[in-house]
């Protein structure tokens, strides 16, 4: 009898024991990980080389010199935030420094990289954001709707010698057209900003909001969750972030 009792005081004691190194190694597997300024990253995101079966693989972030990054159509972005209540992961061109001259963003950010339904990340339609173009110019223009820009490096902004001067164009969401360029002008970036009102605009207030940098969505990770429960009825709510 006192056998038997001991066998089973020395099972539960071993169940126990497992349990706890499961338990123990689930937490350890994926522990929130951070870099830099970006603390409990969690998921869906994982930074690179966090334990397989971690995070989503299509929201894998890098960490490069201390600085968290993200992988959008054109380059890697820094990120500046990351909130889970609502979804959203703020990105910021790493072209973009604070400083007297224009420091131009590295990349073109446009909206057609945002409406492919297999996107990890979407632009949210209900948040009021601005269609900014950075070009160059063979004359100078009077028009108080294109802000002189003084670049920091221009062969960042302009390839020809023959087009000396800079502008920057800001129209209100899509409503910035061709026929708004003048006939003197290439395009060389075209960048979705948070919203400023057109108007009356400074280099410094266009280089402020691109340091602020771009509020992008991975709501549409709650869908990719939920489908398999919801199937063909599964459809993004940007009212209620579900």
């Amino acid at each position: 009898m006192m056998l038997r009792e001991t066998k089973v005081v020395a099972l539960t004691v071993f169940h126990t024991f497992l349990l706890a190194i499961c338990s123990a190694n689930g937490n350890q597997t994926c522990r929130p990980s951070s870099c830099g300024d970006i603390q409990k990253i969690s998921n869906p995101f994982r930074l690179k080389g966090d334990p397989s079966g971690c995070g989503d693989p299509d929201y894998e972030l890098v960490c490069e010199n201390n600085r968290t990054m993200v992988n959008l159509e054109h380059g890697k972005y820094y990120v500046a935030d990351i909130n889970y209540d609502n979804y959203t992961i703020r990105v910021v061109d790493p072209g973009v420094e604070k400083g007297n001259c224009f420091s131009a963003p590295l990349y073109s950010l446009t909206r057609e990289i945002f409406r492919s339904d297999k996107r990890a990340y979407f632009l949210n339609p209900h948040e009021a954001t601005n269609t900014t173009v950075l070009m160059n110019c063979e004359q100078p223009i009077s028009d108080g709707n294109y802000i002189p820009i003084t670049p920091c490096n221009r062969s960042n902004v302009t390839s020809s010698s023959s087009q000396a001067y800079v502008y920057a164009l800001v129209g209100g969401g899509d409503s910035l057209l061709v026929n708004d360029i003048k006939y003197s002008c290439t395009i060389s970036r075209t960048i979705i900003t948070q919203f400023l009102k057109p108007g009356n605009l400074s280099m410094s207030d266009l280089q402020e909001i691109l340091l602020q940098g771009l509020d992008i969505s991975f709501l549409p990770f709650r869908c990719k969750s939920e489908c398999h429960v919801k199937g063909p009825y599964c459809d993004l709510d940007w009212t209620k972030n579900t």
